[in-house]
């Protein structure tokens, strides 16, 4: 009833043998392939504590009751001394002025981003047109921008917007 050439294809299913090699060809598969997926996932997250952990040596201690909490997002902390934060190259933050600057206005910033940089204390145009190399690197390495930062040119935009003209 059925066909010569599938004859032998039956017989190796048949055989207690050759079923056996062919349930471990495909336990071995699955389990390397899970295996893979929890070591991409345990190296993932050690990736991130460890990136966690670093900013966290950066921050200084604050103090209790502070009425200025920094959002989850960015763990530096703005009450950094002037002076030591630009040794570091970190831009300086000031507390929200009454009028901050709508920081979306500049290209590449949108609201997320804006509220980041809020929790650093930068807040008007003047503060992102008056920052250094040294301060962009350092807000390009953090935000891990990997150069955006200079490409959309954020500081010739903020001095243009502070000095009253517009951006394209």
């Amino acid at each position: 009833m059925m066909p010569k050439e599938m004859a032998s294809a039956v017989n190796l299913f048949v055989h207690p043998a050759a079923g056996m090699a062919a349930a471990s060809a495909l336990g071995f598969g699955l389990a390397s392939q899970a295996f893979g997926m929890w070591l991409g996932a345990l190296s993932g997250m050690g990736e991130a504590s460890q990136r966690m952990l670093q900013s966290l040596d950066d921050k200084p201690p604050q103090e209790a009751g502070s009425p200025r909490s920094a959002p989850a997002l960015h763990l530096v902390s703005t009450a950094v001394a002037g002076d030591a934060a630009k040794d570091r190259g970190q831009p300086h933050g000031i507390e929200k002025p009454v009028a901050p600057d709508d920081l979306k206005a500049i290209s590449g910033i949108g609201p997320k981003l804006e509220a980041v940089l809020n929790g650093y204390g930068v807040w008007t145009y003047g503060q992102i047109a008056d920052w250094s190399d040294a301060e962009i690197a350092w807000m390009d390495d953090t935000l891990g921008f990997r150069g955006r930062i200079r490409r959309d040119d954020w500081a010739g935009q903020a001095a243009a917007l502070r000095d009253g003209q517009r951006v394209k």
